[in-house]
């Protein structure tokens, strides 16, 4: 799964790269209006720190948008200006409470781990690493919380108890897409966050998501069978080949000069 995840989410970023592109830019252009607008109130910290949260929780509800046009491009069909708009609508509460839910962990995480350590004694740092990995737990699943939504279309309470599910049920492939979050992230220091950017990673994320519940549908199909031997035995070849006929292979020059095919 994880070779075809790679490829496909290849080929449908090369194949919408101006888009991605443009909405990467747009949510640089609505970041830094509330930067400029958060350092010119510097004087003020905590209306600074609420215009930086502000900023966080309007990124969030941006990204449900684009996560469910995301998930659009992902089930081999084109990205729609007009459908994004309509998304906004719809999702953009979801991303702003995932955001906030976010936050809520951090501001946590942030006051209780150095009031642990300034305990001094062995109790409070075993308190503070017991808080940290919660929030490593908390991280890598809450990163698959807007293709749950976008592909799911539950709740936000079942949003992020799926969420739980799926980092425990997959813990290799949440640990991959995290390491692979942060080498897109690294790119995109060198990009100014152009490319691939935000929209490049929920791309990225709706891509794996969808293969992924190829495998619980598989499993719904053979109820009979012990899901803990039947997790390692999941025929991937079988399930993905309808996605690698459409997806199809290309050649180098095909890949650069489309056009000339």
């Amino acid at each position: 799964m994880t070779g075809f995840f790679l490829k496909k989410n290849l080929y449908d970023g090369w194949d919408n790269v101006l888009t991605l592109l443009a909405i990467n830019a747009l949510l640089l252009v609505v970041n830094a209006l509330f930067l400029f607008s958060a350092l010119s109130l510097s004087s003020h910290q905590a209306l600074a720190w609420l215009l930086l949260s502000l900023a966080w929780l309007v990124t969030g509800g941006l990204l449900a948008a684009v996560s469910a046009e995301c998930y659009r491009v992902a089930s081999f069909k084109s990205f729609s200006w007009k459908s994004l708009v309509s998304h906004l609508k719809t999702e953009s509460i979801y991303g702003i409470l995932c955001a906030a839910l976010s936050l809520l962990a951090a501001l946590i995480l942030l006051v209780s781990v150095p009031w642990y350590a300034r305990w001094g004694n062995g109790i409070g740092l075993a308190f503070a690493l017991v808080l940290i990995w919660i929030a490593l737990v908390v991280i890598l699943s809450l990163q698959w919380f807007y293709p749950i939504r976008s592909q799911l279309k539950v709740s936000f309470i079942r949003s992020v108890q799926k969420c739980f599910v799926i980092f425990f049920d997959n813990p290799g492939l949440s640990l991959f897409m995290a390491l692979y979050s942060l080498l897109c992230i690294f790119i995109s220091l060198i990009t100014l966050f152009l490319l691939p950017g935000f929209s490049g990673l929920i791309l990225a994320y709706n891509e794996a998501f969808r293969l992924l519940l190829y495998k619980y549908d598989w499993a719904e199909a053979h109820p009979l069978m012990d899901w803990r031997v039947a997790r390692k035995q999941v025929p991937w070849d079988d399930l993905l080949a309808h996605d690698e006929e459409t997806l199809g292979d290309r050649s180098f020059k095909h890949f650069i000069f489309p056009w000339k095919n």
